[in-house]
């Protein structure tokens, strides 16, 4: 069972992060960046319930890779919502910043599980990520709220 569960791990891992930059590249729009964004989601439930079974088999040591993965699966379920919804808000594009806050946050999850394991454990492959990947994604949150919000075209009839 571990082995199975190690093997999910690192094939979803692998497909994590060999597809967040071109989703993060793509036109955000429908087409690649919606096509790869599910392969994405797909291997990103995958690398957080095999977390879990790992945790499972060994609580003591990989506590850090419970928490990881619980709060990888909760922004992707969060980010997949807003994607799916799309509520309004924040001049219409409240659900881009989200959408982006909460996917990006996944990327940095692949980020640091993988230089945790390069490191083996090191406290800054821990904190590195978030510290740089908190800064990447607040400028284009910054960028996207600066956009001019889309505007309704409404005609009269007649």
């Amino acid at each position: 069972m571990h082995t199975v569960l190690v093997l999910i791990h690192a094939v979803s891992g692998t497909t994590g992060l060999l597809l967040a930059l071109p989703i993060l590249l793509a036109p955000k729009r429908r087409g690649r960046h919606t096509l790869l964004g599910r392969v994405y989601a797909v291997a990103a439930v995958g690398l957080s319930l095999s977390a879990l079974g790992l945790f499972a088999l060994d609580p003591a040591r990989l506590w850090g890779l419970a928490i990881l993965g619980v709060l990888t699966l909760g922004w992707l379920l969060g980010g997949l919502w807003f994607a799916r919804r799309r509520p309004w808000g924040l001049g219409g594009r409240g659900w881009r910043v989200w959408h982006l806050n909460l996917m990006g946050s996944t990327v940095i999850a692949f980020v640091t599980g993988f230089a945790v394991q390069m490191t083996d454990g090191n406290l800054v492959a821990w904190l590195a990520p978030t510290a740089i990947g908190s800064v990447l994604i607040a400028r284009r949150t910054a960028r996207e709220l600066a956009r001019a919000p889309r505007r309704v075209v409404v005609r009269a009839a007649g």
